[in-house]
């Protein structure tokens, strides 16, 4: 069975910058660049585990995709 995608979502929230995942916010960040810094070091721990992970910024409506990696399953 594939693991489940982790999606850090880099957000404005409350006034300051936030990483959801799964529903949960992390941080506060004061900038943009340090929340994406921190999201992008934690997914590819994730991906380095053998979670598929990306990391996308939210811009009001628009998505922005900043880094993602798919793992394939393992032949059996």
């Amino acid at each position: 069975m594939p693991l489940p995608h982790a999606r850090y979502i880099v957000i404005a929230h409350d006034g300051k910058w936030k990483i959801n995942l799964d529903n949960k916010y992390y941080g506060p960040f004061d900038t943009p660049e340090a929340a994406v810094e921190m999201a992008v070091d934690t997914a590819k721990k994730a991906a380095d585990a053998g979670y598929p992970a990306s990391v996308i910024m939210m811009h009001g409506q628009r998505v922005e995709t900043l880094w993602s990696r798919n793992v394939s399953a393992l032949p059996e």
